[in-house]
């Protein structure tokens, strides 16, 4: 899950919540990586760069969905995530740029094209492990 740790030279560290219509018969978990297409917020993987977070679970019925709490992803945040290694685990390296994960919630250690930078590696080229946590901003 994205968990903003802190907000570079924020007056505050919490993010503003904001309300905005889901897609329908979409599964939306806390601290998933979100992006608007269309008006609506959807699930952020791969190449796509997120631009919100959610801060609920919650499933969207076919019709008659309710708007998710979340919050705009700013520049200045630095998100604590965990990382999926591949079967060839690669080295998470300080200002590379990694992909969000297909779920949504971490990222993997591909820098193919990737959207998420690493500001801090921590202890996952120790252990190599999915589910390390690494901090990271989204730019």
């Amino acid at each position: 899950m994205f968990n903003c740790k802190k907000i570079i030279n924020g007056r505050i560290n919490v993010p503003e919540t904001e309300s905005l219509p889901t897609t329908a018969s979409e599964v939306y978990k806390e601290g998933e990586a979100l992006v608007l297409s269309s008006g609506k917020l959807t699930k952020a993987s791969g190449t796509t760069k997120p631009t919100h977070i959610s801060l609920a679970d919650y499933t969207a019925p076919a019709s008659g969905q309710k708007d998710l709490p979340c919050y705009r992803i700013a520049p200045n945040m630095v998100f604590e995530v965990p990382v999926s290694f591949s079967e060839t685990a690669a080295a998470i390296v300080v200002g590379s740029k990694l992909k969000v994960d297909t779920d949504g919630l971490g990222v993997t250690d591909v820098t193919t094209s990737g959207v998420i930078t690493v500001v801090d590696a921590m202890d996952a080229n120790t252990n190599k492990s999915n589910g390390d946590l690494i901090s990271v901003i989204v730019e």
